[in-house]
């Protein structure tokens, strides 16, 4: 998807991204750094917690120290799990992972299969385990199932995605970083829990307007009530227009943070296409060609309009009705 973006060079200012992926520092961003392009994503191991530092250094050690014992694995992307056999039980060891940069499917694989293991291994402590033999045919639950999975939902446990704890089968307590893309790495701006929901932790540096120091051209139409204009003198750049739409622009621009100088549209029209060369006038053409980067007011959302330019949601609906008068014989 990178390479798309930056092939359709939309990799500006204007545009703000939200990565639905987990794994968004293993991504080649070097390309999106320093041109201040708006990148959003949510991140589930935390490579900077000290608890997950010390599981990958675990690893790292255990695979040095029994690098030439004989083992039998299975590849996870990054990750793999190794597996020994001792005897009649089955000993599941940590992990190896080879990045410091974990992905998120084969972390997630990980905890699984060590929270299996200590459940497991409570069930062996209070039960003799007997593996009877399984058929397709006769449909026999495992006597120790049910034992098992309730040794499993009361594991707590801090793992690779964080703190583990079930609560009627469900994971429960964990979160998930909000991350931002700046100059020079990704940085946490908040965090998601199911619990207290999204937290903005650093909102300056998610709502950081002053680093890239561009004042939008936002152009209007005068209609009343949208956009009307004082004509004294006293009144000059802004301050001279006010209505609905006005308002709205300047409560926008407060809580995103960023400056805007606002002007008519040179030929005071909405926008409409000739039928003959093609060409658009009014707002849209000035959207079109860049000369402006907002529009503000009551234009007419159409099919043909909104093929060239973007629409915000309406924030007014008005319909066309005929009134007739009923016949009454």
């Amino acid at each position: 998807m990178t390479f798309q973006i930056l092939q359709l060079q939309m990799n500006e200012y204007k545009y703000h991204y939200l990565f639905t992926s987990f794994d968004i520092e293993t991504f080649d961003l070097e390309d999106f750094k320093y041109n201040f392009v708006n990148i959003t994503s949510f991140r589930l191991v935390d490579v900077g917690d000290v608890s997950v530092r010390n599981i990958l250094k675990d690893m790292e050690a255990f695979r040095s120290e029994h690098n030439n014992e004989k083992t039998y694995y299975r590849k996870l992307r990054t990750i793999q799990v190794m597996v020994y056999f001792q005897k009649d039980s089955v000993i599941i060891y940590k992990t190896v992972c080879n990045s410091i940069s974990a992905q998120t499917e084969p972390a997630l694989a990980y905890d699984s299969v060590y929270i299996f293991a200590i459940g497991l291994k409570t069930l062996e402590q209070s039960h003799a385990l007997r593996i009877s033999n399984v058929s397709c045919e006769d449909e026999t639950p495992w006597e120790g199932g049910l034992s098992l999975i309730n040794y499993i939902n009361s594991v707590e446990w801090r793992g690779l995605t964080g703190p583990i704890q079930f609560k009627e089968g469900r994971r429960v307590q964990f979160k998930l970083d909000l991350v931002k893309l700046r100059q020079h790495s990704i940085v946490k701006v908040g965090e998601w829990t199911p619990q207290t929901r999204l937290n903005i932790t650093e909102p300056s540096l998610f709502f950081d307007a002053g680093t890239m120091n561009v004042t939008l051209v936002v152009i209007t139409i005068l209609e009343t009530p949208y956009v009307m204009m004082h004509y004294g003198k006293n009144f000059t750049g802004n301050e001279r227009f006010f209505g609905f739409c006005v308002d709205i622009l300047e409560l926008i621009a407060r809580d995103i943070g960023f400056e805007y100088i606002l002007d008519l549209v040179p030929d005071r029209k909405y926008g409409a296409q000739d039928p003959f060369t093609g060409e658009w006038n009014g707002m849209v053409a000035q959207l079109m060609k860049y000369k402006a980067d907002l529009a503000v007011g009551s234009m007419t959302i159409t099919y043909a309009r909104e093929s060239v330019i973007d629409f915000t949601k309406p924030f007014m609906n008005l319909g066309i009705s005929i009134l007739f008068k009923v016949r009454t014989a």
